[in-house]
């Protein structure tokens, strides 16, 4: 699950931003490769000067070309680079579930992937063990940053000054978790028991990734996770970080 955007009521549109989308929308919705000024304008209902200028506005930007022959109109190269970066980030997180699934095969514990949104931490991702006794929560409950390896982690793979914000939100607790975020940062992962949930361990590594950063975690019992190894939980953890970055890394080039 990912971060929900939404747009206040209250808020003022920009008028031209949003003609320009209708356009280009008008655009998706046609299997013709260029349009006609005159065609584009009775078609988004928006008077042919308003409509040109939007057009060599876009045009200026490389999102909109147009025909030396016919005069007419054609998507650009530029949409094409914007549009080949949402792709990257949709595969990105394909990647990161097939990691995920990956992950909860091997040790059969479940698996939690995190971020911030705002001043929160959330859980924006899991694949759920097998087991008949395992962690019960599900997507979008709140990971708290001051508790719990997940949280933790999460607080100390943000940069030094958001860091210092969120830390603003614990009071009389600062040094005591700046010292922690420390660790963890020195470490590499973080393992809790107990913190947020009584009887539940969590083993958890950063996963910075271009879009945001995230937290891959494996939750479950403490006494599985402790027969399991700590370190060996995290060294799959950190296995699986690798294996994301290269294949995104891959996908880029």
């Amino acid at each position: 699950m990912g971060e929900t955007n939404f747009v206040e009521s209250s808020t003022p549109m920009v008028n031209s931003v949003l003609h320009a989308t209708k356009i280009l929308d008008y655009y998706a919705s046609q299997r013709r490769e260029y349009l006609s000024l005159t065609e584009i304008s009775r078609a988004v209902g928006l008077h042919k000067t308003t409509v040109y200028r939007i057009l060599r506005t876009l045009q200026s930007v490389g999102w909109i070309e147009q025909s030396s022959a016919s005069g007419q109109y054609r998507l650009g190269s530029g949409i094409l680079m914007v549009a080949s970066a949402v792709s990257v980030h949709y595969t990105a997180r394909q990647l990161i579930s097939e990691e995920m699934r990956r992950l909860c095969e091997l040790h059969n514990e479940t698996v939690v992937l995190s971020a911030l949104r705002g001043d929160t931490g959330i859980c924006v991702d899991l694949v759920k063990s097998h087991h008949n006794l395992g962690i019960s929560g599900e997507n979008g409950y709140i990971v708290p940053l001051d508790a719990g390896a997940t949280g933790k982690t999460l607080l100390s793979a943000q940069p030094d000054e958001l860091m210092e914000k969120l830390l603003h939100n614990y009071p009389g607790r600062e040094e005591e978790l700046r010292e922690q975020v420390q660790e963890i940062r020195h470490r590499g992962y973080c393992v809790s028991e107990g913190e947020v949930d009584g009887g539940v361990a969590a083993v958890a590594v950063p996963l910075p990734m271009p879009d945001r950063i995230y937290t891959l975690s494996y939750s479950g019992p403490v006494e599985r996770l402790r027969g399991l190894d700590y370190t060996v939980l995290a060294n799959s953890l950190q296995q699986a970080v690798k294996n994301i970055r290269l294949k995104c890394d891959g996908m880029e080039k």
